[in-house]
């Protein structure tokens, strides 16, 4: 099992971002449970994570929803950890988009829980229903079933119609701080028993920009090869073992030079960068030229779409996440 996997967070107070860890238990302790939550913020942020952790709390056997924490060791906890809970249903809205998929939501969110007190719906990137999906999900928003809960997460919330928004209580989820991330790191390399020299969490932290999901696969493959981090092997497994700038590249794209942005590109991935630290960088350093006026906003739509190429990486290589 990979280590996002082993450790990805299973209690409220194991959630990475501080912001959302203080929502979250204040909903909960308050009994003020909705029907439908909003789960909006950038890749790799938890918000899957904290979906099934919420799906766990309104259905622990033990009274999650008082001591405002799930068990985690009834059954109706450890089916839904193991992902074997029938009454928990995952929607990948980017495959699972059209109308056909919601009429089908639809029809059997109408009957009862098979085995769990609370029916949950889990739908990821929701922004990329159509238009039909959406109208037919709003309708079972506005009567939903007293059994139901509904988690809505994406990473592009503007692309959300606002009647869904209005029927939802949205919680947003950010970019981490330096300390979230310490906080987060520091409990995977903890439960490995493995050291870090000082400089690598630092420099994790700034490599994958915010993401949590990236830093620790990042940290998995670094502690496979040694238990005892060391900073300079770390930005060479990260940056590349040919020391390749990404500054080359983003000079080659900014010139609309086909064939040198390709051999650059060529030359990172043959170093052995990592392709999320590669386009994390390139969007962050496209970002910094476009504010200091070095490039034009024509630029901003390559934003955008490397922003999606690294959505679109991210689910095609966690899945199952």
């Amino acid at each position: 099992m990979n280590l996002y996997l082993k450790y990805r967070p299973k209690t409220i107070e194991e959630l990475d971002l501080s912001g959302v860890r203080r929502i979250l238990g204040e909903i909960v302790k308050a009994n003020k449970t909705a029907h439908a939550y909003l789960l909006t913020g950038p890749r790799g942020s938890g918000k899957t994570s904290t979906a099934r952790v919420l799906a766990r709390i309104v259905n622990c056997e033990r009274n999650g929803k008082k001591l405002g924490e799930p068990c985690n060791k009834c059954p109706a906890c450890e089916s839904i950890l193991q992902g074997s809970a029938l009454d928990v249903i995952e929607i990948d809205a980017a495959s699972n988009r059209g109308i056909d998929d919601i009429r089908d939501l639809k029809e059997k969110i109408r009957l009862a829980p098979a085995y769990l007190r609370t029916k949950v719906y889990i739908i990821d990137e929701v922004h990329m229903l159509t238009t039909e999906a959406f109208n037919a999900l709003l309708k079972t928003l506005e009567e939903p079933p007293s059994h139901s809960l509904f988690i809505l997460c994406t990473t592009e919330a503007h692309k959300v119609p606002e009647t869904i928004i209005s029927r939802c209580v949205q919680i947003q989820f950010t970019k981490a701080t330096p300390e979230e991330m310490k906080r987060s790191f520091e409990r995977v390399i903890k439960g490995e028993n493995a050291t870090v020299e000082e400089g690598v969490l630092q420099f994790l932290s700034t490599a994958v920009d915010g993401s949590f999901r990236d830093g620790v696969k990042i940290l998995d493959q670094a502690i496979s090869h040694s238990r005892s981090v060391i900073l300079d092997d770390l930005q060479e497994m990260v940056t590349g073992s040919r020391g390749y700038r990404v500054e080359k590249l983003l000079l080659a794209m900014i010139a609309k030079d086909g064939s040198l942005s390709l051999f650059e590109l060529n030359g990172a991935i043959q170093g052995g960068v990592d392709l999320s630290y590669l386009l994390v960088s390139i969007m962050r350093g496209l970002r910094d030229k476009l504010i200091a006026g070095e490039v034009g906003v024509e630029i901003t739509r390559l934003i955008f779409s490397l922003d999606e190429v690294a959505r679109k990486l991210a689910t095609s290589l966690d899945g199952e996440l």
